[in-house]
């Protein structure tokens, strides 16, 4: 008896061991789960160009004909920018997101065939490029539906030529045209904005003046275009045989003083994004819009599309930092206090990177926050945990009014002695997923808007208003 029970209590150990090693190997699976990688992005090249020599061919003839008209063709060529360039792109009112662009490629300053070389003596340039290409991500072409960045200009000036209405979600080499506009500086010097979104350029004409960091326009992805990125091209006189390069470097050989008033660093590793989604992510091929599986609000409990119950997908989008890099990640509770942290070592370098890990929710109703930190800086994003099937956690909620509702094909919010403000409605489904997203701007204090929600399955919805110091959601409920 005495063996068969040791037997017994040798089984039972190896049981227990066997089932604690798998149980611990299953939460790290679950609570560790990572997907994403580099984000690889189509970029243009020599074959490929931003601006075709056809078509700077075309650009020269219209700046030379529009000076003539304008009286402007004596106009002071120094070979030199005495004026100093701001940053030519600025975020919307409302944007949040920490970061928005990378650099896709800097002026070739190596002007032998096939050979490249950028002013920081890198390659991060392509065979003949006159211009600096900035690239916004993470979902540029959401950032592009949302008018979400901003073309300014980066010096004052005389607006010498302007063009609009042309398409604008081209992902390869074309022969069309972009939305574009050059502006003649007082120094004689000329700055060039090309590929932004259709019907965006300023309303301004040829002729006309613009002060630095007037809107220009936003981003997009026109004329012969990769993707959504802006082509910013300086030159010193008025043709494109004169351009320069506005970054200072070992290796610029056009001229040697920076023309920025503060100029970025050739490098510049960041944490662009964070966010909190309920369930993993798919990015969209070019030129498609991401479906956008980000939510604000969890209502527990919680059960997301591929994901074990109570789990979500916390999310990191990078720039640039280095390889053997390790980034610091915590969940925190509305008091601040860790509710989870963890760590993750970059693999390698890459221009742009993401990352989601799987972890589990808080369950105790309250506002969280997500935060990932590299180098000391650190990019968060706040989302809420409820039980309840309606929040009002602004002070202005109960001005908000909603009928029908229940409803069939779509309903009207109305409000009163809400505060003027730019203010983003958005409707989420049971689990959190964003279905719609509008914005509108108050005036005199009342809020009239319809939403068609037709193409909605029946169910549970949630509408989410958002001021720049409130926050209301209502309980939608769709009838068929």
């Amino acid at each position: 008896m005495k063996n068969i029970s040791k037997i017994f209590k040798i089984v039972g150990f190896n049981f227990l061991l066997l089932a604690s090693i798998l149980l611990r190997a299953q939460n790290n699976i679950t609570d560790f789960k990572v997907d994403g990688g580099e984000f690889t992005f189509t970029q243009n090249d020599a074959q490929h160009p931003c601006i075709s020599s056809q078509e700077y061919d075309l650009i020269d003839r219209e700046v030379s004909d529009n000076l003539k008209k304008l009286h402007l063709e004596n106009s002071v060529n120094k070979n030199t920018l005495s004026t100093s360039l701001i940053w030519p792109l600025r975020t919307a009112v409302g944007f949040i997101q920490c970061q928005y662009y990378f650099i896709g490629g800097y002026v070739d300053q190596n002007t032998a065939a096939t050979a490249i070389q950028d002013f920081n003596c890198e390659t991060n340039t392509y065979d003949g490029h006159q211009g600096t290409d900035i690239a916004i991500w993470p979902y540029g072409f959401n950032k592009i539906d949302d008018s979400q960045i901003e073309v300014i200009a980066a010096a004052a000036g005389t607006i010498i030529q302007k063009n609009d209405g042309n398409f604008d979600r081209n992902c390869s080499s074309n022969t069309l045209t972009a939305n574009s506009i050059i502006i003649q500086h007082a120094d004689g010097s000329y700055a060039l904005y090309w590929h932004m979104k259709k019907n965006s350029v300023t309303t301004k004409t040829v002729g006309q003046t613009v002060v630095a960091g007037e809107y220009l326009g936003v981003v997009g992805s026109s004329g012969s275009s990769s993707g959504p990125h802006l082509h910013f091209e300086v030159w010193t006189g008025n043709t494109s045989a004169t351009y320069k390069d506005p970054f200072s470097g070992s290796c610029n050989l056009l001229n040697a003083n920076s023309w920025w008033a503060s100029q970025k660093p050739h490098t510049d590793p960041a944490i662009m994004k964070v966010s909190v989604n309920t369930t993993d992510i798919a990015m969209a091929t070019c030129p498609n819009s991401d479906v956008l599986t980000e939510s604000d609000t969890f209502l527990v409990p919680f059960q997301g599309t591929g994901l074990s119950p109570g789990y979500a997908k916390f999310y990191i989008f990078t720039r640039e930092i280095p390889a053997n890099t390790t980034l610091s990640m915590a969940i925190l509770n509305p008091n601040g206090t860790p509710f989870n942290s963890w760590t993750y070592i970059m693999p390698t370098f890459n221009k742009t990177r993401y990352y989601g890990f799987s972890k589990l929710l808080p369950t105790v109703d309250g506002t969280y926050t997500f935060q990932a930190t590299y180098n000391g800086v650190t990019c968060s994003k706040m989302f809420t945990i409820t039980h309840s099937l309606g929040i009002s956690a602004a002070p202005d909620a109960d001005y908000f009014r909603v009928f029908p509702n229940p409803t069939n094909d779509d309903f009207l919010v109305t409000a009163n002695g809400i505060e003027n403000e730019n203010y983003t409605f958005t409707i989420t489904n049971s689990i959190g997923q964003i279905v719609k997203k509008e914005k509108a701007t108050i005036e005199n204090n009342k809020l009239e808007k319809s939403f068609a929600v037709t193409s909605l399955s029946k169910g549970l919805y949630f509408l989410i208003i958002e001021g720049a110091k409130s926050r209301t959601v209502k309980k939608i409920v769709k009838n068929n």
